[in-house]
């Protein structure tokens, strides 16, 4: 079926169209952006549901979703559905607003069971500000404390909250310092140990957010124990510290919840959303419990936190419409069902090759292969080779990603082990 074949590799990888756009691209773009060799990386020209075409007519099977995003298949009929319907394209979102950003936020605060209000934006780290910004105003404090491994943008105002040492060592003598930074819970300390340093930092007084991804996806896939959440969530209250969950890779049900938030019972002060929400354009989303929200001024006429695509009518549009959809087939009960097919898949193929494979685990469709020895970018690009994307995570580069469409399917599933356990053999 069209969008759910399996690979098609006709030509050398790169092939000699993607190497050529290759010497163009690194005559136009900062050096700095795309990852450029001689077997990496290929240059797409269309997508389907499942699958994604080269300029060298190569077919091959998406299993990444571009960063997550693709959560209902690439260019879903629905989404051209709204383009071709729409009769605004552009708008000035905090002047005069469309009746679809209002619509959108409504089904957002409606999914997340309501008392919340939002803020969009047109990607991650510029809702990771909006909501650092949320906490100074309604805290009056400035620390902010965020996770070992984790990845909530690159901006300035991000990189504080952002742990890889890599991104911020160029502008390190630039980067503010109110970004506190703690161990993950049961990787080099204890959960208790962890609880107890976050309380010494919060007996200071000046901190005003807790920031944490409830499953870090660039982080290497790793949940946080329900149990440590719940009391850090109690610890927060005790505080009045606010506690924001970075559900930009989990919301709107990649993980096998409609928010991942469900796996803790807690209810975050602030949830930032993105990726799957429109599944195709850029679009993000920060919302707050109304009460927080309300910490910023009323707008006298001139917004103090705006851009000039805020509440794109199009894309909030499409975003409406792909969460009508998600909601409508609870496509999160599929993520679930999909991805424990994949996992017990994974978890027999980890049994052949124990000394390569040193974990697998994921929640949803949100699944990591950990490997020992071995790097997940070596893997990764042999399996490009083969037809398959992927992308490596984890702070070492140790964890192949694995982040498919909804609507992938197990003979797409049952081919990729097949073909990772021939990466592997060799």
């Amino acid at each position: 079926m069209k969008g759910f074949e399996l690979p098609l590799v006709r030509t050398k990888v790169p092939g000699p169209v993607s190497r050529d756009l290759m010497n163009r691209l690194k005559a136009v773009e900062c050096q700095n952006i795309t990852y450029l060799s001689d077997d990496f990386p290929v240059f797409i020209e269309k997508s389907y549901m499942m699958n994604v075409w080269d300029v060298d007519g190569n077919r091959f099977v998406d299993l990444t979703s571009f960063f997550g995003v693709s959560l209902i298949g690439h260019n879903h009929p629905l989404v051209r559905e709204s383009i071709n319907s729409a009769d605004i394209v552009n708008g000035m979102g905090d002047v005069l607003p469309s009746l679809s950003k209002v619509e959108l936020l409504e089904k957002i605060n409606s999914l997340l069971g309501g008392g919340y209000k939002g803020i969009l934006a047109q990607n991650g780290a510029d809702s990771v500000e909006s909501a650092i910004k949320t906490a100074w105003l309604y805290t009056g404090r400035q620390k902010v404390i965020s996770f070992e491994n984790a990845y909530h943008g690159l901006s300035i105002g991000t990189l504080p909250v952002t742990f890889n040492p890599k991104f911020k060592q160029p502008f390190s003598d630039t980067i503010p310092d109110w970004g506190i930074s703690v161990p993950f819970p049961g990787l080099k300390q204890t959960p208790e140990e962890v609880l107890q340093l976050i309380e010494r930092h919060l007996q200071c007084g000046n901190v005003a957010m807790i920031l944490l991804e409830p499953i870090q996806a660039r982080g290497g896939i790793r949940k946080f124990p329900a149990e440590f959440v719940k009391k850090l969530s109690q610890m927060a209250k005790d505080f009045n510290v606010l506690l924001a969950f970075d559900e930009i890779f989990t919301g709107f049900g990649r993980s096998g919840k409609l928010f991942a938030f469900e796996y803790f019972d807690v209810k975050p002060d602030i949830i930032i959303l993105g990726k799957a929400l429109s599944s195709s354009f850029p679009i993000s989303a920060m919302m707050a419990r109304e009460e927080v929200m309300d910490a910023w001024p009323v707008s006298e006429g001139e917004a103090i936190h705006t851009s000039t695509f805020l509440g794109h009518p199009l894309i909030c549009k499409i975003a409406k419409n792909v969460l009508d959809h998600i909601e409508k087939n609870r496509l999160w009960i599929d993520a679930e069902s999909k991805g424990n097919y994949f996992l017990k898949k994974l978890t027999a193929l980890k049994e052949e090759f124990k000394d390569l494979i040193a974990d697998v685990r994921g929640w949803g469709l949100l699944i990591g292969i950990e490997f020992r020895g071995i790097s997940a970018f070596d893997i990764s690009k042999a399996l490009l080779k083969k037809g398959y994307i992927t992308l490596p995570s984890g702070p070492r580069g140790e964890v192949l990603e694995l982040t498919p469409p909804v609507v992938v399917t197990e003979e797409i599933i049952d081919n990729f082990v097949a073909v990772l356990r021939e990466v592997l053999s060799k």
